[in-house]
Protein backbone atom coordinates (compact mmCIF):
# COMPACT_ATOMS: atom_id res chain seq x y z
CA UNK A 1 0.00 0.00 0.00
CA UNK A 2 1.27 3.47 -0.86
CA UNK A 3 2.08 5.85 1.96
CA UNK A 4 -0.13 8.49 0.31
CA UNK A 5 -3.88 8.48 0.84
CA UNK A 6 -6.98 9.72 -0.96
CA UNK A 7 -6.57 11.58 -4.21
CA UNK A 8 -2.77 11.69 -3.89
CA UNK A 9 -2.74 7.88 -3.78
CA UNK A 10 -5.09 7.71 -6.76
CA UNK A 11 -2.84 10.07 -8.77
CA UNK A 12 0.37 8.26 -7.80
CA UNK A 13 -1.17 4.90 -8.66
CA UNK A 14 -2.20 6.21 -12.08
CA UNK A 15 1.32 7.57 -12.70
CA UNK A 16 2.91 4.34 -11.47
CA UNK A 17 0.70 2.21 -13.70
CA UNK A 18 1.42 4.37 -16.74
CA UNK A 19 5.17 4.15 -16.15
CA UNK A 20 5.11 0.38 -15.66
CA UNK A 21 2.59 -0.59 -18.32
CA UNK A 22 3.22 1.98 -21.05
CA UNK A 23 6.54 3.65 -20.32
CA UNK A 24 7.75 7.13 -19.55
CA UNK A 25 6.58 8.71 -22.80
CA UNK A 26 3.01 7.66 -22.06
CA UNK A 27 3.14 8.99 -18.49
CA UNK A 28 2.11 12.55 -19.34
CA UNK A 29 0.08 14.93 -17.21
CA UNK A 30 -2.84 14.41 -19.60
CA UNK A 31 -2.61 10.64 -19.32
CA UNK A 32 -2.31 10.74 -15.53
CA UNK A 33 -5.32 13.02 -15.20
CA UNK A 34 -7.35 10.82 -17.54
CA UNK A 35 -6.33 7.62 -15.75
CA UNK A 36 -7.29 8.95 -12.33
CA UNK A 37 -10.36 10.76 -13.65
CA UNK A 38 -9.28 14.20 -12.48
CA UNK A 39 -8.66 17.36 -14.42
CA UNK A 40 -5.08 18.45 -15.07
CA UNK A 41 -5.68 21.24 -12.56
CA UNK A 42 -6.86 18.62 -10.06
CA UNK A 43 -3.66 16.65 -10.49
CA UNK A 44 -1.56 19.81 -10.24
CA UNK A 45 -3.39 20.79 -7.07
CA UNK A 46 -1.95 17.69 -5.39
CA UNK A 47 1.38 17.54 -7.25
CA UNK A 48 2.72 20.84 -8.57
CA UNK A 49 4.51 19.28 -11.57
CA UNK A 50 5.53 16.03 -13.22
CA UNK A 51 8.80 16.41 -11.30
CA UNK A 52 6.82 16.40 -8.05
CA UNK A 53 5.06 13.20 -9.17
CA UNK A 54 8.41 11.62 -9.99
CA UNK A 55 9.77 12.66 -6.59
CA UNK A 56 6.72 11.14 -4.88
CA UNK A 57 7.40 7.82 -6.67
CA UNK A 58 10.98 8.00 -5.36
CA UNK A 59 9.72 8.56 -1.81
CA UNK A 60 7.38 5.59 -2.15
CA UNK A 61 10.14 3.29 -3.43
CA UNK A 62 12.51 4.37 -0.69
CA UNK A 63 9.85 3.66 1.96
CA UNK A 64 8.92 0.26 0.51
CA UNK A 65 12.53 -0.86 -0.04
CA UNK A 66 13.54 0.25 3.44
CA UNK A 67 10.64 -1.70 4.96
CA UNK A 68 11.66 -4.73 2.89
CA UNK A 69 15.31 -4.55 4.04
CA UNK A 70 14.18 -4.05 7.64
CA UNK A 71 12.03 -7.17 7.35
CA UNK A 72 15.14 -9.07 6.30
CA UNK A 73 17.17 -7.58 9.15
CA UNK A 74 14.50 -8.59 11.66
CA UNK A 75 14.84 -12.24 10.63
CA UNK A 76 18.43 -12.77 9.49
CA UNK A 77 18.09 -16.55 9.56
CA UNK A 78 15.53 -16.32 6.75
CA UNK A 79 16.79 -13.19 4.95
CA UNK A 80 18.26 -14.98 1.93
CA UNK A 81 15.21 -17.18 1.56
CA UNK A 82 12.92 -14.15 1.85
CA UNK A 83 14.89 -12.24 -0.78
CA UNK A 84 14.82 -15.10 -3.27
CA UNK A 85 11.17 -16.01 -2.72
CA UNK A 86 10.02 -12.40 -2.86
CA UNK A 87 11.88 -12.09 -6.16
CA UNK A 88 9.29 -14.44 -7.64
CA UNK A 89 6.68 -11.71 -7.26
CA UNK A 90 5.78 -9.93 -10.44
CA UNK A 91 3.00 -7.63 -9.33
CA UNK A 92 3.85 -6.50 -5.81
CA UNK A 93 3.87 -2.78 -5.14
CA UNK A 94 7.60 -2.92 -4.45
CA UNK A 95 8.35 -4.61 -7.78
CA UNK A 96 6.16 -2.14 -9.66
CA UNK A 97 7.90 0.79 -7.97
CA UNK A 98 11.30 -0.65 -8.83
CA UNK A 99 10.26 -1.08 -12.45
CA UNK A 100 8.89 2.47 -12.62
CA UNK A 101 12.08 3.94 -11.19
CA UNK A 102 14.16 1.79 -13.58
CA UNK A 103 12.22 3.32 -16.44
CA UNK A 104 12.97 6.79 -15.12
CA UNK A 105 16.63 5.84 -14.66
CA UNK A 106 16.81 4.75 -18.29
CA UNK A 107 16.27 8.38 -19.28
CA UNK A 108 19.49 9.32 -17.50
CA UNK A 109 17.78 10.51 -14.34
CA UNK A 110 20.69 10.42 -11.87
CA UNK A 111 18.33 10.69 -8.89
CA UNK A 112 16.57 7.52 -10.01
CA UNK A 113 19.88 5.72 -10.46
CA UNK A 114 21.09 6.79 -7.02
CA UNK A 115 17.84 5.66 -5.40
CA UNK A 116 18.16 2.23 -7.03
CA UNK A 117 21.72 2.02 -5.68
CA UNK A 118 20.49 2.92 -2.19
CA UNK A 119 17.84 0.20 -2.37
CA UNK A 120 20.41 -2.33 -3.54
CA UNK A 121 22.75 -1.36 -0.71
CA UNK A 122 20.00 -1.94 1.88
CA UNK A 123 19.24 -5.44 0.59
CA UNK A 124 22.93 -6.27 0.21
CA UNK A 125 23.75 -5.16 3.75
CA UNK A 126 20.94 -7.32 5.14
CA UNK A 127 22.15 -10.31 3.10
CA UNK A 128 25.75 -9.70 4.19
CA UNK A 129 24.71 -9.75 7.85
CA UNK A 130 22.62 -12.86 7.24
CA UNK A 131 25.21 -14.82 5.29
CA UNK A 132 28.47 -13.45 6.69
CA UNK A 133 30.13 -13.58 3.29
CA UNK A 134 30.30 -10.74 0.76
CA UNK A 135 30.48 -13.02 -2.28
CA UNK A 136 27.50 -15.11 -1.13
CA UNK A 137 25.51 -11.97 -0.31
CA UNK A 138 26.14 -10.67 -3.84
CA UNK A 139 25.32 -14.08 -5.31
CA UNK A 140 21.92 -14.10 -3.57
CA UNK A 141 21.32 -10.49 -4.55
CA UNK A 142 22.12 -11.17 -8.20
CA UNK A 143 20.22 -14.46 -8.21
CA UNK A 144 17.15 -12.69 -6.83
CA UNK A 145 17.44 -9.99 -9.47
CA UNK A 146 17.80 -12.65 -12.16
CA UNK A 147 14.80 -14.56 -10.85
CA UNK A 148 12.77 -11.36 -10.90
CA UNK A 149 13.89 -10.53 -14.44
CA UNK A 150 12.89 -13.98 -15.62
CA UNK A 151 9.53 -13.79 -13.85
CA UNK A 152 8.81 -10.69 -15.91
CA UNK A 153 9.48 -12.71 -19.08
CA UNK A 154 6.55 -14.95 -18.31
CA UNK A 155 3.29 -13.60 -19.69
CA UNK A 156 1.20 -16.31 -18.07
CA UNK A 157 2.32 -17.47 -14.62
CA UNK A 158 0.35 -20.71 -14.95
CA UNK A 159 2.21 -21.84 -18.06
CA UNK A 160 5.69 -21.04 -16.76
CA UNK A 161 7.89 -24.13 -16.87
CA UNK A 162 11.39 -22.63 -16.51
CA UNK A 163 10.83 -20.79 -13.25
CA UNK A 164 8.62 -21.82 -10.36
CA UNK A 165 8.50 -21.75 -6.56
CA UNK A 166 11.17 -24.46 -6.30
CA UNK A 167 13.69 -22.20 -8.06
CA UNK A 168 14.21 -20.09 -4.93
CA UNK A 169 14.56 -23.22 -2.79
CA UNK A 170 17.09 -24.73 -5.21
CA UNK A 171 19.12 -21.51 -5.21
CA UNK A 172 19.09 -21.29 -1.43
CA UNK A 173 20.22 -24.92 -1.15
CA UNK A 174 23.13 -24.10 -3.44
CA UNK A 175 24.03 -21.04 -1.36
CA UNK A 176 24.03 -23.17 1.81
CA UNK A 177 26.31 -25.77 0.18
CA UNK A 178 28.69 -23.01 -0.92
CA UNK A 179 28.59 -21.49 2.54
CA UNK A 180 29.48 -24.79 4.17
CA UNK A 181 32.43 -25.46 1.86
CA UNK A 182 33.84 -21.92 1.75
CA UNK A 183 33.59 -20.87 5.38
CA UNK A 184 33.17 -17.23 6.37
CA UNK A 185 34.79 -14.44 4.34
CA UNK A 186 34.35 -10.70 4.57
Amino acid sequence: MLTQEGKREKILTAYLNLLVLQGIRAATLEAVSSACQLSKAGVLHHFSSMGALRQAIFVELEAQASADANKMLADLANAANYYLVSSLSRDSLLERLIEAVHRLAQTGDESALELLRICRRGWYEALLLALGDAALAKLVLFAGDGINHNVLLSVDENSETFLDASTATDMLDLVERLRETAGPRA
